[in-house]
């Protein structure tokens, strides 16, 4: 079961029924957020709906660790992030979002750091492997703050298959 973690600024839980709404207001609809992620921004709330019945199906699975980020002072859902064991390529993997008028704050870099120490001293993390689109410098900045190093670039899809580009592929190993 995916523990609560917590940060200076932040709370990281599991998601909730009632994250619905939240969710879709904050960054699911938005093509910015969606812009160098996997999944396509959608008006249709469903869409929200979909995401938080997976990840609610997905509490028990102790290879799936998926966090809401929440601010501490005024309990807002700014964004999601995810440590999972990547079956199909047997390593650890990493996902984070964030809702667009919290950018560059420096939450994703503060929630991602206590989870990359929990994925070490729980789940016994040796290394993890991540990749990010080439043109998306904020989070390949990101990655380079939390210890990963730049290993080579590989194809990479974006928004539902709409845009292939050139990903940057990432290595962290445990110190």
């Amino acid at each position: 079961m995916t523990p609560d973690l917590k940060t200076e600024r932040l709370v990281l839980r599991t998601v909730r029924s009632e994250d619905v709404f939240p969710i879709f207001m904050c960054w699911m609809r938005d093509p910015d957020v969606s812009r160098y992620m996997w999944w396509k921004a959608s008006d249709d709330i469903n869409e929200a709906r979909n995401f938080v019945r997976f990840e609610l199906e997905n509490l028990g699975n102790d290879r799936w660790n998926r966090w809401v980020i929440v601010t501490k002072d005024r309990k807002e859902v700014i964004g999601t992030c995810l440590l999972f064991w990547n079956e199909e390529e047997g390593h650890f993997d990493i996902s984070y979002n964030l809702g667009k008028k919290y950018w560059g704050r420096g939450y994703v870099t503060e929630a991602m750091k206590r989870v990359m120490r929990y994925g070490a001293e729980a789940l016994g993390m040796k290394e993890c492997v991540t990749s990010c689109a080439e043109e998306n410098k904020a989070s390949a900045r990101v990655l380079e703050k939390l210890g990963f190093q730049y290993v080579k670039d590989i194809p990479y899809e974006c928004g539902g298959g709409e845009l292939i580009t050139t990903g940057k592929l990432y290595l962290w190993r445990q110190g």
